[in-house]
């Protein structure tokens, strides 16, 4: 199963991975000082080999890798945080937006950006680059897939312990300090990440306590995200509250769709939508949605993905580069809703 989404087709997207992956529970699912990624710079040699556990065993590699290809959709963003720009990178959103979001375009600077497949990988290409290592931590790599890339370099696939797509970020962001041995440099950025949230928590106390969950509205059904996806892992850090009862529905998936019959779930205390100009349309005319207390009080907030400043994205990618960017965007917006 594949997760992504592209610009014209993310609803149909995430329907097919309602079905492979979290199937319908219910029926009738900028500011960051980030550094300048450089190619070339690389740590010294020390601490190396080093063994990486993964979902598909354990990988070791014998030296600090220069060429990298990450194949997990989120993955090149831990990589460019440490300074290293892959030289493949796999497609979520879209080939034409992935390296232009606000929070990663500096660090991408003039390179040449090289997707090497989206929903499907270009195994070919994947060769033809001669990658050091493949990285897939933000990924569900099938044995299959994981054999044909390990057939071409050394492959770290997603975490042993998590869900797929559900890995919090410092066990994705540690494994690829470690695969560079910038350990130390991983753990300062995380702590000032961990920092800046306490902040936010410190200012907006009444943050505390509340339910909120983040949703994709579709055409006939909503898709929650769970409390272990990236974007439930940033509410959580904003200190907001569990949904329970919705979570007990998702359960260890990363989401699932709510029919209307049960949208009762979603009328918490605070409801983010990732509402384009599409389904704002189909939003205002769902008598459902609109009779929900958490509308009529006016308690909703809109993140789009594709629409400036392209907070619901930041969200999303849930990485060193994109937090500190979707706090300033999005910070301000919750403490005014009531």
């Amino acid at each position: 199963m594949s997760l992504t989404y592209t610009r014209f087709g993310r609803r149909q997207a995430l329907g097919l991975l309602a079905a492979t992956a979290a199937a319908p529970l219910i029926a009738g699912c900028q500011g960051t000082g980030q550094p300048e990624a450089d190619a070339s710079a690389g740590p010294d040699t020390a601490g190396f080999p080093v063994t990486i556990e993964h979902a598909r065993g354990s990988t070791t590699i014998p030296a600090p890798p220069t060429k990298i290809i990450t194949v997990g959709f989120t993955d090149h963003e831990f990589f460019l945080a440490l300074g290293v720009r892959p030289i493949g990178v796999r497609a979520w959103f879209g080939e034409d937006i992935d390296h232009t979001w606000p929070w990663i375009k500096p660090a991408w600077g003039d390179t040449k950006v090289t997707y090497i497949g989206s929903q499907e990988l270009d195994y070919e290409q994947i060769a033809t680059l001669a990658p050091d290592v493949i990285v897939g931590l933000y990924a569900e790599l099938e044995q299959d897939v994981y054999d044909r890339l390990s057939a071409i370099a050394p492959t770290v696939a997603e975490d042993p312990d998590s869900a797929p797509y559900t890995t919090d970020r410092a066990i994705m962001f540690r494994n690829a300090a470690k695969i560079l041995g910038k350990g130390p440099d991983a753990d300062k950025m995380l702590a000032d990440i961990d920092q800046r949230f306490a902040t936010v928590r410190e200012q907006n106390a009444g943050f505390a306590g509340q339910t909120a969950a983040v949703v994709d509205p579709g055409q006939k059904t909503f898709y929650a995200f769970s409390k272990t996806d990236p974007r439930g892992r940033f509410l959580a850090d904003l200190g907001f509250a569990e949904p329970t009862e919705l979570n007990k529905v998702i359960g260890d998936q990363f989401g699932a769709e709510i029919s209307p019959e049960r949208i009762d779930l979603l009328d918490l205390d605070r409801l983010l939508l990732l509402a384009d100009a599409e389904t704002r349309t189909w939003l205002a005319a769902n008598k459902i949605y609109q009779a929900m207390n958490v509308v009529k009080d006016k308690r909703t907030l809109e993140i789009p993905y594709y629409e400036t400043p392209f907070a619901g994205a930041a969200m999303a990618y849930n990485t060193p580069l994109s937090v500190p960017y979707a706090l300033d965007n999005l910070v301000p917006q919750l403490a005014t809703t009531p």
